[in-house]
């Protein structure tokens, strides 16, 4: 018998959608309120979903044959994986695919920020020419950049700055250890566990931590205030490691120069005063959305899936505790 898979919104790229129709029945919906979905789930074997659609606790309890739920990409910060757990229901995702898009990313938001790229073209298209004269742009060569993160995608950026531009990087941890001091040498950083050290000597700064109770909001208005009046800020990561109104008010009285915003929190966001501000720069959340990651993140989503829906065990689980009795 064929497994049902309920597919809610699509998929980044249609490889990942055909790989799933023929290893099991689809059922596809591009509505995700709860009541909704909470009807949806009855009868269905595995759930791939994408934000800013949501698996809450209460559409896990109304699943009756529910076997694995699989976000779309990296992130399942949008499914809740305690209920799932508590229901022996593996979690999966695809993390460290899009790491170099994400960095690339990061790095083509620093240069437009430091470049002051989209406030030339946005005087361009007003036709004024003249104000290049009251425009100043930042050389990278030698500046300081802090990084909010030591993981994959952090390393990643510290080797095109440190390499491509001559930065100085400094990067941000909880903790050192050896296996850390160590890679910090391979990259010719800085590790510092003083995160106010880092604001109040950095540049730019760019964040690269996921979204939890403890990092929510840590780029609040104390730590802005730390910031130098020339410096950036960048968020490739996650929009609630940001207090939005905190930054807003900062660039208002000038703490910090600027701002590249890809994430935001919620998504999609609310209008804000922050996006009318000329020296701030946003992008749809499109990070790690090239055509290379999507595609090979779909893949990998599907295959997985499928997988777990024949036996299988696979790696990129974020509950791996649920198949220990299996």
């Amino acid at each position: 018998m064929r497994k049902k898979v309920l597919q809610i919104l699509p998929m980044y790229d249609p490889k990942g959608e055909e790989i799933l129709r023929r290893g099991a029945d689809v059922v596809y919906t591009d509505r995700y309120d709860e009541d909704h979905l909470c009807q949806m789930v009855q009868g269905v074997h595995a759930i791939v979903l994408r934000a800013p659609a949501k698996i809450t606790r209460r559409i896990i309890e109304a699943a009756d044959c529910l076997e694995v739920i699989s976000g779309a990409g990296v992130g399942v910060d949008n499914i809740d994986v305690l209920a799932a757990t508590e229901r022996g229901i593996p979690v999966l995702h695809a993390p460290h695919l899009n790491n170099n898009a994400t960095a690339e990313h990061t790095v083509a938001l620093m240069l437009s920020l430091s470049k002051m790229v989209v406030a030339g073209d946005r005087a361009m298209r007003r036709h004024q020419f003249s104000a290049r004269d009251g425009m100043r742009t930042m050389e990278l060569r030698g500046k300081r950049l802090g990084l909010v993160g030591f993981g994959r995608i952090a390393q990643r950026v510290a080797e095109i700055a440190r390499q491509g531009f001559g930065m100085q990087v400094m990067m941000y941890v909880r903790t050192v250890d050896e296996r850390r001091r160590q890679r910090a040498e391979e990259l010719q950083v800085q590790l510092t566990t003083d995160l106010a050290e880092l604001f109040s000597t950095s540049d730019i700064v760019s964040l690269h931590v996921p979204l939890t109770p403890e990092t929510r909001h840590m780029v609040n208005r104390d730590i802005l205030d730390r910031m130098q009046p020339h410096a950036l800020l960048i968020n490739t990561a996650r929009g609630g490691v940001v207090d939005h109104d905190a930054l807003y008010q900062a660039l208002k009285e000038k703490k910090l120069a600027g701002a590249a915003l890809d994430v935001f929190d919620p998504e999609p966001p609310e209008p804000l005063e922050l996006f009318q501000m000329e020296q701030v720069i946003t992008t749809p959340h499109i990070g790690g959305l090239t055509r290379e990651a999507t595609e090979q993140t779909a893949v990998t989503v599907a295959e997985n899936v499928l997988k777990v829906l024949h036996g299988q065990k696979v790696d990129t689980v974020s509950n791996p505790e649920v198949f220990q009795d299996r």
